[in-house]
């Protein structure tokens, strides 16, 4: 896509009547040319509507493997992409990559990353009772609380303020075991509710997206021992949620600090002290829901027999813990809101989702008679306010039933057939609904059209949009009426997105592309010796301005012109970008888990599926062991393991400027021990990490 913003000029007028021309980065060869066709957005109802001038360049018919630029003539160059088969397999791998970065109660170590650190929190995790030692927690918990959800009817039950207020009372005492699992946002805490949604997502992809079970060589430690790389990162979640249990059943809202709420002046490593924060019905719902999943999983009973029984057996006690709550409270007063984690719909989509996932994983009729009880897909009550398909536990519980049979938990007879044809038809209207967003994006991306009247964003990502369309893009269509070639483009479209293909030509997937963000929502980050941010890492692709930053305030937005507030032709929607915190741009483990997940569905398709791939090691050589201050040094890369050159080598160190190119020449600047580090990214996502250290000094 091309186009072209100027301000208070409005869109350049973009010269179509040559065309456009593909060119061979490295010869200078034209290989392709063809014509600019208009593509409009669509949906903005302010004027002058944006993105009006914006054209689309087709060279979808030049296979051939190379490095190209895209020229208009009269208008400039695009920098050099590749087009490869491995391209896709490139983003999966980040995406599984960013996830390994979100390990909790594990270390990070080379040759995996060069964003290392120890293993993190690792001691057991504090039960705040009695609650007078823990005051912070208690006063954190009441004052979320209180903040009501104007969607949501009255809480019956009394607000959880304190430990006297609790509906379920916390049985276990002392200190209790939470390690694992993945942190997750930018912060180190744990959500229940977010990791139960992660495992889901992850579960689900291996069972229903066809290739993604056999992918082992994402280039995390467990590539290469015959076991689904997805697979293993859904159980890492699992075994930490199924730690999160009360001795009733129960199941802990998160993991927190102990002191404040947010780690942000420390590695993980370093972290703080830990609590876990009271029980619920709707975390309690979902962490039921996720673990009976895992436990009817083909793949994951064949893989994990033991770990697929005590599941079962945790959800089973969970349930059990559901079902006297609701006996005696009511299922309206069963409920107690702690955050927003899991409070659209108050509990009812969890426990619909539970329901479904207990029946699939026993076949117990009682299951499936309290699902047909509490859920009815066609409901628009399942839709969140009003038109959000799919959403939160409602999805879940949705794609399960869909793809019960299909994946070979129950069989067709055992699903009730309205129920069935409700669950798809709620899947294929939200995916063409992500097909119609994305062809009226100038720009391929399924950015909702609600969304465009309130001229609002944040919180979100293309490939995490696109994971339905995959969803969708399994189920059975007539062969005259067969939308699957248009929910595959959409998908490669929103990818694109992602990817660069955006009118600030930023990737919003750290490690990826030419023009990188530095600045993300990361208390790793923040703290740690390097310019850039962990690889992997989504960033939000729209976002409605520059966020509240504590030194400029909202300095920075209001500095922008046209103003994004105008009512007449604001600063558009996809150009407002800049590198600078903020927290709406900021990614959760459910993001990063619906990205890999669709990401490893595409890389499932192509030929690098049955690649072997885990690890190379790489070497820094060339630096003398000290160095005199001020004087150029050279830097190269060496490795082994790994055929070809990679496309590029990014460079960090000490006081230095992030760099990109085979060697890095720098010049110490300041006295003492000095570090460097390299990461090498191949077309198809293969990386190779190195560092090392050396002595500069003024003199010897």
């Amino acid at each position: 896509e091309i186009g072209y913003y100027l301000g208070s000029l409005g869109e350049m007028d973009i010269p179509t009547s040559a065309g456009f021309s593909l060119v061979d980065a490295n010869s200078g060869a034209v290989v392709y040319q063809g014509s600019l066709t208009a593509r409009q957005d669509v949906g903005y109802t302010y004027t002058p509507a944006p993105y009006q001038k914006v054209y689309e360049a087709d060279f979808s018919s030049v296979t051939t493997p190379g490095t190209y630029r895209l020229a208009v003539p009269g208008l400039g160059a695009s920098l050099p992409f590749h087009i490869d088969d491995g391209v896709v397999m490139a983003f999966a791998r980040a995406y599984a990559l960013g996830l390994y970065h979100q390990r909790c109660g594990t270390n990070n170590t080379l040759p995996f990353t060069r964003f290392t650190h120890d293993p993190c929190h690792t001691a057991p995790a504090s039960i705040p009772l009695p609650a007078a030692n823990f005051p912070f927690t208690w006063t954190t918990v009441s004052n979320y609380a209180m903040i009501t959800n104007p969607d949501n009817p009255a809480q019956i039950a009394p607000a959880l303020t304190s430990a006297a207020s609790q509906l379920y009372p916390i049985l276990n005492t002392g200190t209790i075991d939470v390690s694992g699992g993945h942190h997750d946002a930018g912060d180190y805490s744990k959500y229940t509710a977010n990791s139960a949604s992660l495992v889901h997502y992850l579960i689900f992809a291996v069972d229903a997206l066809p290739g993604v079970a056999q992918l082992d060589n994402l280039g995390i430690p467990e590539s290469g021992d015959g076991i689904s790389d997805v697979l293993q990162e859904a159980k890492w979640e699992a075994d930490f949620l199924a730690k999160m249990q009360d001795a009733d059943g129960g199941f802990y809202f998160l993991v927190y600090p102990r002191n404040r709420e947010y780690e942000n002046d420390v590695l993980p490593d370093h972290g703080d002290p830990q609590v876990v924060w009271p029980k619920n019905t709707a975390v309690t719902a979902a962490a039921v829901a996720a673990l009976a999943q895992c436990a009817s999983s083909p793949l994951f009973k064949r893989t994990y027999p033991g770990a697929a029984a005590a599941y079962l057996a945790k959800a089973q006690l969970g349930w059990q813990f559901l079902t006297h709550a609701i006996a005696r409270y009511g299922k309206a007063g069963a409920y107690q809101k702690l955050t927003h984690y899991g409070d659209d719909f108050t509990h009812n989509d969890e426990l619909a989702w539970a329901a479904c996932e207990m029946y699939l994983a026993t076949g117990d009729p009682t299951y499936h008679r309290q699902l047909t009880q509490w859920f009815n897909p066609a409901d628009p009550r399942t839709r969140k306010w009003g038109w959000w398909r799919m959403c939160q536990g409602y999805g879940c519980a949705m794609r399960s039933y869909a793809f019960g049979a299909r994946s070979g938990r129950v069989q067709s007879s055992q699903l009730d057939p309205l129920i069935l044809a409700r669950c798809e038809a709620e899947i294929i209207a939200w995916a063409e609904e992500q097909l119609r967003a994305a062809e009226d994006s100038a720009y391929g991306t399924s950015f909702p059209e609600v969304t465009k009247r309130y001229r609002s964003a944040g919180w979100y990502f293309s490939t995490d949009q696109a994971f339905d369309l995959a969803v969708a893009y399994q189920l059975d269509y007539p062969p005259l009426n067969d939308p699957r070639p248009k929910f595959l483009a959409a998908m490669l479209s929103n990818l694109n997105y992602e990817g660069g293909d955006n009118p600030v030509n930023v990737c919003y997937v750290t490690g990826l592309g030419w023009r990188r963000q530095r600045e993300i929502v990361s208390q790793y980050a923040e703290n740690d010796r390097r310019m850039l941010p962990p690889s992997g890492l989504p960033i939000g692709n729209i976002q409605d301005g520059f966020g509240w930053l504590n030194w400029y305030q909202r300095e920075l937005g209001e500095l922008t012109f046209p103003p994004d507030g105008a009512a007449t032709a604001p600063y558009p929607l996809y150009d407002r970008w800049g590198d600078s915190f903020n927290v709406s741009t900021e990614y959760v483990i459910l993001n990063q888990a619906r990205s890999l997940a669709t990401t490893a569905f595409l890389a499932s398709r192509m030929p690098l599926a049955s690649q072997r791939w885990r690890a190379a090691r790489g070497t820094i050589v060339g630096l003398p062991a000290r160095a005199l201050l001020h004087h150029a040094v050279t830097a190269r890369l060496e490795f082994a393991g790994i055929r070809g050159q990679p496309e590029r080598v990014v460079w960090e160190a000490r006081d230095q400027e992030p760099a990109c190119g085979r060697t890095f020449n720098f010049c110490p600047v300041n006295p003492g021990s000095q570090w460097v580090e390299a990461e090498a990214q191949w077309p198809d996502g293969r990386r190779v990490f190195a560092a090392t250290n050396f002595v500069a000094a003024l003199g010897f």
